[in-house]
């Protein structure tokens, strides 16, 4: 009888210790509801205390980037890979690849304050998440300045584009395509515009000399080393006299930039210490917009638009003006420790239809030529710099709406190094890589803006 109550009390306490934990499973999603509200509306309470009393505009887009690479290369690829030889295969040129991506989407804030001295204030932050060196996926600052604005008088400071040689429209898909093309970048400046009329203005200001992303720039190169600060200015003409299609209307700029690069070495004596050689940092650049044919009455259908820029200089890998290390080439030291940088020059050019209001074709061009010595191109910097580059591209873009956007790209790449070489790490053979390649690109992309 009593092992029979005991039995009796142990499925007892057995049915109420399943109960608790069916009623805690049940309950804890209400619980964890519950707790989330507890510590969320303090803090919304508090809201008020922390939102801007200024006029603040939130924007950007989502982008999506589907495609395929004929050699084995990123969505952001900016030069071709070596061709394989009969006895050296490059193994990127050997294969090519998908990619996909939605890192281009951008986020951004403009802010609009009060006025100061006579301007309106406002103050840009932008971004995306392509990163910076391996860090793609990254959330990475791009643009982040403030202007303030007279009736005819405009100051920004900060990090946003470049104020001259950069297109006016650029059309490509891809955030890296044509950006050797002195296409834009992106650096810490101060930018001071002034229009004499409506149509006539002049730019002047100051520029980092260097490339102010990772970790050595902004400091540990001979551009920061010079104690000089880059220089950049621009004298443009902008009408109406054309008519415009959209935004683009007749611009005609010509601008440039001036900086000093201080390469040091060691003491060739071998005492203690180092010496240095001084040398220039310039590009300049003529740049158009001409509206061939004009929209009408708000309409863009068969509108024709053409625009590009001109551009020599030398020394150019401070700020990587030519879209990268890869294709920006710098200072050298010849065998007697004198530095001295090639010259390069080039051209991007553009041409726009409008086959509807809201469906256009773009065709685009670009070349770029670096002017090496025969010691430059054998012993240093050597057979692996890029000499000479061409790029080829066209694409179809269609406004669904307001928000919506799709293209269609092809692209070629075809570059020329100083000579044969190794192709890499990812290369294998007795004997040496072509001293050219080519790569071209197909990509889908969608956008959302906001």
């Amino acid at each position: 009888m009593e092992q029979g109550k005991e039995a009796r009390t142990d499925r007892l306490f057995e049915n109420i210790t399943f109960l608790k934990e069916a009623a805690v499973r049940k309950f804890l999603p209400f619980l964890l509801v519950l707790l989330a509200l507890a510590l969320v509306l303090p803090v919304s309470g508090r809201a008020g205390a922390v939102s801007s009393k200024y006029d603040v505009t939130f924007g950007g887009f989502v982008k999506y980037d589907l495609g395929y690479s004929t050699q084995n290369n990123n969505s952001d690829a900016t030069y071709a890979y070596r061709h394989s030889s009969s006895d050296r295969a490059v193994l990127a040129d050997e294969y090519g690849n998908t990619f996909a991506t939605a890192a281009e989407t951008r986020f951004s804030f403009l802010v609009k304050g009060p006025d100061l001295w006579g301007a309106k204030t406002s103050a840009f932050i932008q971004g995306d998440f392509r990163g910076t060196g391996d860090g793609y996926g990254g959330y990475t600052l791009k643009h982040a300045f403030l202007t303030l604005k007279w009736p005819s008088t405009e100051l920004l400071i900060g990090q946003g584009w470049q104020q001259w040689g950069t297109p006016y429209y650029g059309a490509w898909i891809g955030a890296n395509d044509f950006t050797q093309y002195l296409a834009g970048v992106d650096r810490p400046q101060i930018a001071f515009r002034h229009f004499f009329t409506k149509e006539v203005s002049a730019m002047f200001g100051l520029i980092s000399a260097t490339d102010w992303a990772g970790q050595s720039n902004q400091y540990n190169d001979g551009y920061a080393r010079s104690s000089w600060p880059g220089l950049q200015g621009e004298i443009a003409y902008w009408s109406d006299r054309c008519g415009r299609i959209g935004a683009n209307n007749l611009k005609l700029g010509l601008g440039g930039y001036y900086g000093r690069d201080r390469e040091t070495y060691t003491d060739p004596s071998g005492a203690a210490g180092y010496k240095d050689s001084t040398i220039n940092a310039w590009v300049t650049a003529f740049r158009y917009s001409v509206p061939i044919v004009p929209e009408r009455k708000g309409n863009k259908t068969m509108s024709l638009l053409l625009n590009g820029s001109f551009f020599m200089g030398q020394n150019v890998g401070g700020n990587n003006w030519m879209g990268g290390a890869a294709t920006s080439n710098g200072s050298y030291l010849r065998p007697d420790n004198d530095a001295t940088a090639p010259t390069v020059f080039g051209l991007f050019t553009q041409a726009s239809w409008w086959l509807t209001d809201n469906l256009w074709l773009n065709g685009m061009y670009g070349y770029l030529k670096y002017n090496y010595s025969g010691y430059a191109r054998t012993v240093n910097p050597g057979t692996d710099r890029i000499n000479m580059m061409q790029t080829y591209a066209t694409n179809l873009l269609w406004d669904a709406n307001e928000s919506l956007r799709f293209g269609l790209q092809w692209m070629l790449m075809f570059n020329h190094y100083n000579g044969v070489g190794t192709g890499g790490t990812g290369a294998t053979g007795s004997g040496f890589a072509d001293a050219s390649g080519t790569v071209q690109q197909y990509r889908f992309a969608a956008w959302y803006f906001f």
